[in-house]
C-alpha cells in the first residue's frame, strides 16, 4: 500500500490536515506515504488527474488507485480510510 497526498502551500485545509497526517504517521509508521505539491511538482501531480479541490489523498495498491480523499476531511474520515486500506 502505497498513499500519495496532493498539497499546496496557499491551501489552507492542507494545513490543517497536515496536522491529523502527522499523527497518522506516528500510529502507522510503516504507512508509504509520498506528498507532492499541486504547484512545484505539477508534472507528478497531472498522471493523478486532481481536480481543483485539495487536498487529495490517494491510496494505491500495486500501483493501482483503490481509494481517494477529496477535500478537507476530518480526522475520524481520514483514519478510518487508513484502516479500511492499508
Amino acid at each position: 500500500m502505497r498513499i500519495v497526498k496532493i498539497n499546496a502551500v496557499w491551501c489552507p485545509a492542507c494545513i490543517v490536515s497536515n496536522k491529523i497526517w502527522k499523527n497518522v504517521l506516528v500510529d502507522y509508521p510503516d504507512l508509504d506515504i509520498e506528498e507532492l505539491d499541486l504547484d512545484f511538482d505539477s508534472d507528478e501531480v497531472k498522471k493523478y488527474n486532481v481536480g481543483d479541490i485539495l487536498p487529495v489523498v490517494i491510496f494505491l495498491n500495486d500501483e493501482k488507485e483503490v481509494f481517494r480523499l477529496i477535500g478537507e476531511k476530518t480526522k475520524e474520515e481520514i483514519y478510518k480510510a487508513v484502516e479500511e486500506y492499508r
